[in-house]
């Protein structure tokens, strides 16, 4: 089974803040949750924001400096931005997370500071003491560092963002993930009543559809642009009459390609020897 295995240190502005929230983790590993939420309470969060009852795997280790948490979620669940929201307003001053994603056999690091996602450099250059504790000492067997540090840096931001915004970003794109399954459950009941017999058919036809809604849509931009920008009304207005009919049957080509085309290839390689043992 996949899943994604998360590190994530945690730094307090003062050890009875981070005493605190080693309570509440230490309690949540337990399985303590009745002592969990009394700790969680005097930190002033609440549970629910600290703790996502789907994590599993948990451990949890306390040093004099840091807390380091260790957990895992399955591949589909979002970043746990949950507590790092709740505690960068409760004590906590910086913190690095680490996803190995097990699916792709990839590793992403996030490094934040005061409520803020920040590139690795700049937080370095903020806390150099902690490199030692947040990135893993290098193996020689385990590959090339640099390559790896770049992986890692690609995920950096260009410039610093708000964990808050992250978390609303994160929750828009699960609604509208959440809201277009519910569209084509939609779309496919009422085929289903209108006698439509194959729903994926019809499914795929709308796609096709709204990828020609969306040439159609390209081609009266490009023209109502080129004729407020350009000399030649009718040079644009023709070419953009031309583009409104050539761009939604390239769109919608290249869509029922995307979606039929291994069919299709399948279908010519069982084709071709057939015809070769007929002949």
């Amino acid at each position: 089974m996949s899943q994604n295995a998360h590190t994530l240190h945690l730094f307090f502005e003062d050890p009875i803040r981070l005493k605190y929230a080693q309570l509440v983790y230490q309690y949540i590993a337990e399985g303590n949750t009745a002592e969990a939420t009394r700790w969680a309470g005097k930190l002033g969060v609440d549970l629910a924001d600290l703790w996502d009852g789907e994590w599993f795997n948990q451990q949890v280790t306390a040093a004099p400096s840091y807390l380091q948490l260790n957990f895992d979620t399955g591949t589909s669940d979002p970043l746990p931005l949950s507590p790092l929201a709740a505690l960068f307003g409760h004590g906590l001053q910086a913190a690095v997370l680490d996803v190995f994603y097990d699916q792709v056999g990839e590793t992403q690091r996030m490094y934040f500071d005061k409520g803020l996602w920040v590139p690795r450099q700049y937080f370095l250059a903020l806390y150099p003491q902690l490199q030692s504790i947040v990135e893993p000492a290098h193996d020689p067997d385990d590959g090339d560092e640099p390559g790896e540090r770049a992986a890692a840096d690609a995920h950096d931001p260009a410039k610093p963002i708000s964990v808050d915004r992250l978390l609303k970003e994160e929750a828009k794109k699960r609604k509208e993930a959440q809201e277009a399954a519910e569209a084509f459950v939609e779309i496919a009941k009422s085929m289903g009543k209108n006698g439509v017999k194959n729903t994926v058919d019809g499914v795929i036809g709308v796609l096709v559809l709204g990828s020609a809604l969306k040439g159609l849509l390209h081609a009266a931009v490009f023209t109502v642009v080129t004729v407020l920008l350009f000399k030649g009304l009718w040079l644009w207005l023709g070419l953009g009459l031309v583009l409104a009919v050539v761009l939604p049957l390239f769109y919608a080509a290249r869509t029922y390609r995307e979606i039929k085309g291994d069919d299709d290839d399948g279908d010519g390689d069982e084709a071709g020897p057939s015809g070769a043992a007929a002949a």
